[in-house]
């Protein structure tokens, strides 16, 4: 990953989960992508575990008492009171006082115009974030029913370019990039969704081409992962969108089974 100083800003930086039990979720990720953990603390004093693998960070875990919450992503802003004021001038709102992590830097949660949660990052100078790598995050996708609103507040708020690679009416597919590199993508749900359907993000993590695809899915499955729906193929990989036992969304993906055209999941899975 870049360094601090050369971060760009809307990079993804972090990924973190918010949970209910996390000495469950530590030993279900550890499961299935095969984690390790350590604990630091926070400017309160308050733990925070971080995720690792052979010793680099890849994912934070935090305990939570409300409704369990998909998995948060963090984006680089090279300051965060500038950033935040951004969110609120394009729409956005601001969800919490800023938190400073060691290893991490300063960060806040703030929600888009549509209600999808995001989180903001100044990174410290001795932030470290791992991905790209078998275990680690590879991607990640907004998927909203109010596709314009997201785009024209991400690409304000983060300078993104966007670009559409599906047919944008049946399949309405935006990728983002910053400096001419591919970041996130924002999916537009099925028109047929039930509603009101909330937006989501959903994180992907690679799976160990070692392991394989379908044994790291039954792995899943075995430690309590519910099928969202079917595997499918894209550009990216071979996906499959799972909830971890305690409800938490996310999708493993095999990046060595891209598919040249994009295959949307026959229906959106977010309806409970």
């Amino acid at each position: 990953m870049p360094s601090t100083s050369t971060l760009p800003v809307g990079q993804p930086c972090w990924a973190e989960l918010p949970t209910p039990d996390p000495a469950a979720t530590r030993e279900f990720y550890r499961a299935v992508l095969g984690w390790d953990y350590e604990v630091r603390r926070d400017e309160q004093g308050v733990d925070y575990t971080v995720a690792t693998l052979a010793g680099e960070p890849v994912a934070g875990l935090r305990a939570h008492d409300g409704p369990v919450r998909d998995w948060t992503l963090y984006l680089a802003v090279a300051d965060l009171a500038r950033g935040a004021h951004q969110v609120r001038r394009f729409g956005g709102s601001v969800l919490e006082q800023p938190q400073v992590i060691p290893g991490l830097g300063a960060k806040v949660l703030v929600d888009d115009p549509g209600g999808a949660t995001v989180g903001l990052c100044q990174p410290a100078r001795d932030w470290n974030f791992t991905v790209g790598l078998p275990g680690s995050l590879v991607w990640a996708e907004l998927i909203t029913p109010r596709p314009t609103p997201a785009d024209r507040f991400f690409c304000a708020v983060f300078g993104y370019e966007q670009r559409q690679v599906a047919d944008g009416v049946r399949v309405d597919h935006v990728v983002w990039y910053v400096e001419g590199e591919s970041v996130l993508a924002r999916v537009r749900m099925n028109l047929d969704s039930p509603e009101p359907a909330p937006p989501r993000w959903i994180a992907h993590f690679a799976i160990d081409p070692d392991v394989g695809f379908d044994e790291t899915l039954d792995r899943a499955r075995a430690a309590g992962a519910r099928l969202r729906f079917k595997p499918y193929g894209s550009t990216i990989g071979k996906v499959v969108v799972l909830s971890d036992p305690l409800g938490t969304r996310f999708a493993l993906i095999d990046p060595g089974q891209a598919v040249d055209e994009y295959d949307s999941p026959p229906e959106d899975p977010y309806d409970d």
